[in-house]
């Protein structure tokens, strides 16, 4: 999770420079917002919060136990990498 901390840090570094290179074509609440919607929509996507009953059923049988860690791992790691911009765009919005 440090590694995906640490991701999330150096991409809000990334956003920022972004926004103060074209300050007038992207606002920095947009800029931090796309990236936050892009990272929890992976960390959905990954995890398989997107799918009916019926398809979380079947992809439990027929995954194997480490298949499922590795994935929820992953999709963990989206969303902790999220967590820096969705910071920066609550922020940018309250101040």
């Amino acid at each position: 999770m440090k590694k995906a901390l640490t991701a999330g840090i150096l991409l809000i570094a990334i956003e920022s420079m972004i926004g103060t290179i074209f300050p007038q074509a992207l606002s920095y609440e947009a800029i931090f917002g796309v990236a936050s919607l892009v990272l929890v929509g992976l960390a959905i996507i990954t995890s398989g919060l997107a799918v009916s009953g019926s398809d979380q059923r079947a992809n439990y049988h027929s995954e194997t136990k480490e298949g499922r860690t590795s994935r929820m791992k992953m999709a963990a790691a989206f969303f902790v990498a999220a967590i820096p911009s969705i910071l920066c765009y609550l922020l940018t919005i309250l101040f």
